[in-house]
């Protein structure tokens, strides 16, 4: 799935409150931990945290996220056909 699509989707879910797991959303462990990352840098949601292991394994906290502006305006925009 393209980076968009696989964003747009999680955002979507997030939206709609249903889960985005790394199993519900079907990406390895890394790969997951870094599209859940970026969705952070960028801002698109808020409340979520990542807790590093020394071996570098990434777990990523999602209780309580949810969407910013940011993330709503992303949504509008992919809907819209705009991106």
């Amino acid at each position: 799935m393209e980076e968009k699509e696989l964003v747009y989707a999680i955002l979507k879910r997030i939206e709609l409150g249903k889960p985005v797991g790394q199993d519900e959303m079907g990406l390895e462990a890394a790969e997951y931990a870094d599209i859940m990352e970026e969705l952070v840098d960028s801002r698109m949601v808020d409340n979520v945290s990542f807790l590093r292991a020394g071996n570098g394994t990434v777990t990523v906290r999602t209780a309580g996220m949810k969407l910013t502006r940011r993330g709503h305006d992303f949504i509008l925009l992919k809907e819209s056909g705009r991106i």
